[in-house]
């Protein structure tokens, strides 16, 4: 039982990202995963109440909050950090000299895709 604590409190991490991020009802508020990680907070206690090897059990404890304050730091604080938009473009102002970096890594310049309207998207996370 000492070990059970850590490894729900990862699985709930992990299965945040794999699974429970795709959906807005549980990437907007975790719910599932805080509540799996209290689940493992409450495993991991009962887990160094009952242990005769105490050292073992105070490390699954500790990487039991370390996991929880991980995930509550990511969406909670670091998910939260998005820039101002006192740094936008207006709405009809000239596309600025800029080259991007489409899916397979080469440059895309924003320069001569300004003759005519242009929607640029940016999607938030990685290829």
């Amino acid at each position: 039982m000492v070990w059970l604590g850590p490894i729900l409190a990862l699985i709930s991490v992990l299965s945040y990202f794999e699974i429970f991020a795709t959906w807005p009802v549980t990437r907007d508020v975790p719910w599932v995963n805080l509540t799996g990680l209290a689940i493992a907070l409450g495993l991991s206690i009962a887990g160094l109440a009952r242990s005769r090897r105490r050292a073992l059990a105070a490390i699954g404890l500790v990487l039991t909050l370390f996991f929880g304050w991980i995930f509550v730091w990511y969406c909670y604080v670091f998910s939260s950090r998005l820039p101002g938009a006192e740094l936008a473009l207006d709405v009809g102002a000239a596309v600025p000299a800029v080259s991007l970096l489409d899916e397979r890594g080469q440059a895309v310049d924003l320069e001569p895709l300004a003759r005519g309207k242009l929607v640029l998207v940016f999607f938030r996370g990685h290829w």
